[in-house]
């Protein structure tokens, strides 16, 4: 019995004893859980990235289209050649059946986009990155310029106390396609740049931008004319020596904006890379003026978009780069220039075009939108040629009509239907009526056929 009682006594010590030893030793707590904080600061969808005080927002969407398009036999005269298409339009014509070319096809773009922000004394420090990712098959009547399958970077730049670098929409461009499936004869193009924006209250801001010249070139080869025979020599652009310079005065309120935007661009063309070659250089010029109208009394969501454009020897910059007629053109497709060498003087064309753009909401599920313009080319006359000079470039001018309706059955989610009637109106070589099997015609008219399901997230 008195063993029993000791031991007991004994164990209880001992028990006593290893708890004051455990708590005397350091415990180890559990590290607190970071959880990522909701930022309210730029509106829906932002977040903290952990650690830091800068918010981010991704996105982006993903678009199949089915697309169909009319075809016809086809004929291109040769860049350059096509000066001398009225001597000789044979060696100068190619010509491709219309049985060869793709009438339907698919479209499929996925675009995912990443917005940081954080804010500093100076304003907001802002991030932003569009990548897609991009695939064709069939008939590609949606304008792409990147390889097939391919990726691109749409947008890439950064933001800060006014200044703008990197890859943005440029400066000089406003409608900028802004609805509809296909696109319109309208400035829209991301490009390089470097630009710095002045805002001065009440809704007006000023900007002056750098921007890269070489994307937006029509033709990679350059006419030179000289004599009195048909004799053209095919030239090309010189090393970039200069960007573009674009200028815009725009002013903002909650009805809508306005904006006047001007550019101005160098051409300098060589016949040859050869040291010693010669060489010529012209200034190109871009005018424009914009109107966005939103029309909440019409119903939520309705907006009119009006534009025009004059641009000479910048082609690209109001036709996108698009054949004339659109992709999808039948009959004769004759080669644009942005400038041309005759007999030692420099050549450029004019260009100036018109659109109006309306989208109505039926209801907050049921959308349309109707867009229309008119674009008109226009060479020097000694580059149109007569008989007795070649014809280097013809004259044209180009309707391009598009009617479009969605259904948005639920949030994020886009079911379209578009159509669109292009009408091309140009003027032949002289004396030039086409070859065997595809005479020329001086009026063609194409279509185009839509059908999109798009989910934004």
């Amino acid at each position: 019995m008195r063993c029993f009682l000791k031991c007991g006594v004994a164990a209880l010590v001992a028990i006593g004893a290893s708890g004051a030893y455990a708590a005397d030793l350091p415990s180890k707590k559990a590290a607190p859980a970071e959880y990522v904080k909701i930022c309210s600061a730029y509106g829906a969808g932002y977040f903290y990235i952990p650690g830091t005080d800068t918010c981010l927002k991704i996105g982006g969407y993903l678009r199949a289209v089915f697309e169909g398009v009319s075809v016809g036999n086809q004929g291109t005269l040769t860049p350059y050649k096509a000066g001398i298409a009225s001597k000789s339009a044979a060696t100068a014509a190619t010509v491709v059946s219309g049985r060869s070319l793709n009438a339907t096809g698919f479209n499929t773009r996925v675009q995912l986009t990443f917005d940081a922000r954080t804010a500093t004394a100076y304003g907001t420090l802002r991030s932003y990155m569009a990548l897609r990712l991009h695939q064709n098959d069939g008939a590609n009547i949606l304008y792409w310029t990147a390889p097939n399958p391919g990726v691109q970077l749409k947008y890439g730049f950064v933001q800060w106390a006014g200044l703008t670098a990197g890859v943005a929409e440029s400066n000089f461009d406003f409608f900028a396609d802004a609805i509809g499936i296909n696109d319109m004869r309208i400035p829209d193009k991301t490009v390089s740049q470097l630009a710095y924006t002045a805002t001065f209250g009440n809704g007006f801001s000023a900007t002056l931008a750098v921007e890269d010249g070489t994307a937006r070139q029509t033709n990679s080869t350059i006419p030179f004319y000289t004599g009195s025979t048909a004799s053209v020599t095919a030239g090309g652009y010189v090393g970039t020596r200069q960007p573009d310079v674009v200028g815009t005065l725009r002013y903002d309120q909650s009805w809508g904006a306005v904006q006047v935007s001007g550019l101005y661009h160098n051409n300098d063309a060589e016949v040859s890379s050869s040291i010693g070659a010669a060489h010529k250089d012209a200034s190109g010029w871009g005018g424009k003026a914009g109107l966005d109208l939103k029309l909440p009394q019409v119903a939520p969501g309705d907006e009119l978009w009006l534009e025009g454009n004059w641009t000479k020897g910048f082609l690209k910059t109001i036709t996108q780069g698009s054949p004339r007629g659109w992709d999808g053109q039948k009959g004769w497709i004759f080669p644009d220039y942005d400038v041309i060498i005759f007999n030692n003087s420099v050549k450029e064309p004019t260009a100036w075009n018109a659109l109006v753009a309306y989208q109505h909401y039926w209801s907050a599920q049921w959308a349309s939108n109707i867009r229309a313009d008119y674009l008109n080319v226009k060479y020097p006359s000694s580059v149109t040629g007569n008989a007795t000079t070649p014809t280097i470039a013809t004259n044209w001018n180009e309707w391009r009509v598009a009617l479009g309706a969605d259904w948005i059955p639920i949030k994020g989610l886009d079911l379209g239907l578009e159509g669109i009637w292009t009408r091309l109106d140009q003027k032949a070589p002289f004396g030039f009526t086409g070859v065997p099997g595809l005479p020329f015609k001086k009026v063609t008219n194409s279509y185009e056929g839509l059908f999109q399901v798009r989910r934004d997230f």
